[in-house]
């Protein structure tokens, strides 16, 4: 099984350390920082990071904004706090956290909802990379497809073999489809641009 690393964000240091310590006992690999400018550095140094764990009220930079920071580096949180309310609870989940625990925190009892919130990060992170893989097929096929309709309007021929042209043109060079419709869209651009 791979090890979880975890960054353990909290100003107060007897969180750190047992909470921290807790959590390298039950094999997960864990990275303390005690605000979330160093937080966000180390970050930064120490990807990949499966989940940030993060005290919601801390000097300088809130565990949300940190939060925000984390997430614009694919890092998912949840979050700390010595708060019970609902309105903490609702601003936390309104800003993506995968998971609230109360101080004083128990490890035993934490690592569930940690697991449930290593797992949700995982399902989000895949859906992430299957949004960029279907972005990147997307930009392709809109690529090939302007080619195709240059070669259309250029030729006055049909969609299939104006296709056809491309493939063949592919082949012979060896080369990919995707990579011949971009050379011939660059060449076009720098034509048009004269």
């Amino acid at each position: 099984m791979e090890i979880k690393k975890l960054l353990l964000v909290d100003d107060d240091g007897l969180v750190l350390s047992t909470f921290g310590k807790g959590l390298t006992d039950h094999g997960y690999d864990v990275v303390l920082s005690d605000n979330g400018e160093d937080a966000l550095k180390i970050a930064v140094k120490e990807q990949p990071i499966d989940l940030a764990i993060l005290d919601m009220r801390m000097p300088g930079m809130s565990g949300i904004e940190t939060a925000q920071g984390l997430k614009s580096l694919g890092i998912a949180s949840m979050f700390l706090s010595a708060y019970n309310d609902k309105e903490h609870v609702k601003q936390a989940v309104c800003d993506g956290a995968l998971g609230y625990l109360i101080k004083p925190i128990d490890v035993e009892n934490a690592l569930p909802a940690i697991e449930s919130a290593l797992q949700r990060a995982m399902d989000i992170q895949g859906l992430f990379e299957t949004k960029y893989r279907l972005d990147a097929a997307l930009e392709t096929s809109n690529q090939v497809n302007v080619v195709i309709g240059l070669f259309m309007e250029r030729h006055h021929i049909e969609r299939q073999e104006a296709f056809e042209l491309l493939r063949m043109k592919a082949r012979s060079s060896r080369r990919k489809i995707k990579d011949i419709a971009e050379e011939i869209l660059a060449a076009w651009d720098t034509f048009n641009l004269k």
